[in-house]
C-alpha cells in the first residue's frame, strides 16, 4: 500500500541499538541530569568553608582550656573531604554533558555544563580558601 511504517528504527532515524534501558537515547538522558548535582557541585564548597569557619571559631576556645588541639586541626580535612566530594559531583556530572559545545546556554545542557564547570571551579576556588584559613592554626597556638 505504501504506507508500511519502518519499525526497524526508532524516531530521529535512530536504530534501537541507539536506546538505552528506559528507551531514551543518551542525548536524551543527558537534559535530565539532576538539578541537584550540579548544585551540590557549586555549594559544596563555600559550604565546607563557612562550617570549618565557624566551628573552628566554636572550638578555639575549648581547645585552648583543655589543651587539646587535634579536633580544632582535623576541622580542615573534614572541609576538604566536603570540597573534593563536591567536585567529583561536578566532574561526574560534566562528564555526562561534555559531548555538549560550549555556547551561550539556550540549551539545557549548555547550562549543565556551565553548572558542572562552575562547581569545579568554585571547589577548587575554596580548598585553596580552606587551606589558606587553616594555615595560621597549624603555625600558631590556639591560645594565642
Amino acid at each position: 500500500m505504501g504506507a508500511e511504517a519502518d519499525v526497524t528504527r526508532g524516531p530521529q532515524g535512530l536504530d534501537h541499538g541507539d536506546r538505552g534501558r528506559y528507551g531514551t537515547t543518551r542525548r536524551e538522558r543527558t537534559w535530565s541530569l539532576s538539578p541537584l548535582a550540579l548544585w551540590t557541585g557549586i555549594l559544596a564548597g563555600p559550604v565546607a568553608w563557612a562550617l570549618d569557619l565557624g566551628v573552628s571559631y566554636a572550638l578555639v576556645k575549648w581547645s585552648c582550656s583543655s589543651q587539646r588541639d587535634t579536633l580544632l586541626h582535623l576541622m580542615t580535612p573534614a572541609a576538604l573531604a566536603v570540597v573534593a566530594a563536591g567536585a567529583i559531583v561536578s566532574a561526574v556530572a560534566l562528564q555526562q554533558v561534555a559531548h555538549q559545545p560550549p555556547g551561550d546556554g539556550d540549551a539545557p545542557g549548555q547550562r549543565a555544563r556551565f553548572m558542572a564547570v562552575l562547581g569545579l571551579a568554585s571547589c577548587a576556588m575554596f580548598a585553596v580558601t580552606i587551606v589558606a584559613g587553616a594555615i595560621p592554626q597549624w603555625v600558631l597556638d590556639a591560645c594565642q
